[in-house]
């Protein structure tokens, strides 16, 4: 029994879920280490969100809906997951990952969006 709760309070303390559902919004998430899950969720219109993670297997997905919303996922390391959705008006994405066995999707949905993605 203390070999699962400690495995279940491994995966909260390496999971971290975030949302918000107003104007005005910042979510700052940073996760070292490996096999980290970052998700944020924004509703509404100029929210912020930042994601940086390293490590190893690291996943982070960021969903925004709204107008003027901004997204940033930094990631360093192997095998790192990047998904950002954005749908509205005037929303900006930019997704930096580092390292080898990166994959990134960004999905824009609405009118004046921009995305920009660099892998090295």
């Amino acid at each position: 029994m203390k070999i699962k709760g400690l495995v279940i309070a491994t995966v909260f303390a390496l999971s971290s879920i975030s949302g918000a559902f107003a104007a005005d919004n910042i979510a700052q998430t940073f996760q070292s280490g490996w096999g980290n899950v970052a998700g944020t969720a924004q509703n509404g219109f100029r929210n912020f969100s930042i994601t940086g993670q390293s490590g190893i297997a690291n996943h982070s997905a960021t969903v925004q809906f709204g107008a003027y919303n901004a997204s940033g996922t930094a990631q360093f390391g192997v095998g790192n997951h990047s998904t950002t959705v954005q749908g509205g008006l005037g929303n900006v994405s930019a997704t930096i990952q580092s390292g080898f066995g990166n994959n990134s999707l960004t999905v824009q949905s609405g009118v004046g969006n921009s995305s920009t993605t660099i892998q090295h």
